[in-house]
C-alpha cells in the first residue's frame, strides 16, 4: 500500500512538472519556420517516466498533461494535435525501448520524429489535404534535433534518479 502511494506521489509530481514545462515553453516566442515546431520540453517527463516506470505510467501522465494544458492554455484543435503526436511517439518509444537495441537518445529521436508525424496526420485529416506533406522533411529535422536534446536531458535525469525511482516507485 505504501509503495503505491509513493508511486502516485511521484507521478503527480511528474505531471505537475510536465504542465509547468509546457507552460514555460508556451511563453518562449520561438518561430522555427514551420508552424507548430517547438522543442517539446514536457516530453522529457514522458521519456523519463517510460524509462523509470513503464508505458502505463508514462501514458497516464502524458494524457493528464495534454488534457490540463489544452483546457488551460490552448484549444480543442491543439488537444488533438498534442494527443495524436503524444500517443504515436509514446508507442514508438516503447517499441524501441523493448528491443534493448537502442540508446535512450535514439529512442527519444524516434519519439520526436513520430510526434511530428502524428501531428502531420491530424493536419491532413482536418484539412483533407496532403499539402502538409511538404512540411515532413522539416518536421523530421526538428524531430531529430528536439529528440537529441530531450534524449540527452532524459538520459541525465534517468542516470541521476532512475534507480531511486525504480526502487521507491
Amino acid at each position: 500500500m505504501e509503495k503505491s502511494i509513493k508511486k502516485l506521489c511521484y507521478l503527480a509530481l511528474f505531471c505537475a512538472l510536465a504542465i509547468v514545462l509546457s507552460y514555460i515553453e508556451s511563453l518562449i516566442p520561438l518561430y522555427l519556420g514551420v508552424p507548430g515546431a517547438k522543442l517539446g520540453l514536457a516530453n522529457v517527463v514522458t521519456l523519463t517516466l517510460l524509462l523509470c516506470f513503464g508505458l502505463k505510467e508514462a501514458f497516464i501522465v502524458m494524457l493528464l498533461r495534454i488534457l490540463i494544458v489544452s483546457m488551460t492554455f490552448t484549444n480543442f484543435y491543439m488537444f488533438l494535435y498534442s494527443l495524436s503526436g503524444g500517443l504515436i511517439s509514446l508507442i514508438i518509444m516503447c517499441l524501441f525501448l523493448k528491443t534493448n537495441l537502442f540508446s535512450n537518445i535514439i529512442i527519444s529521436i524516434m519519439g520526436g520524429i513520430f510526434h511530428n508525424v502524428g501531428q502531420l496526420l491530424v493536419a491532413m485529416l482536418f484539412f483533407s489535404s496532403t499539402v502538409f506533406m511538404y512540411y515532413l522533411p522539416y518536421l523530421m529535422l526538428f524531430g531529430i534535433l528536439s529528440g537529441i536534446i530531450i534524449g540527452i536531458l532524459g538520459e541525465i535525469i534517468y542516470l541521476k534518479i532512475g534507480n531511486q525511482l525504480k526502487k521507491r516507485g
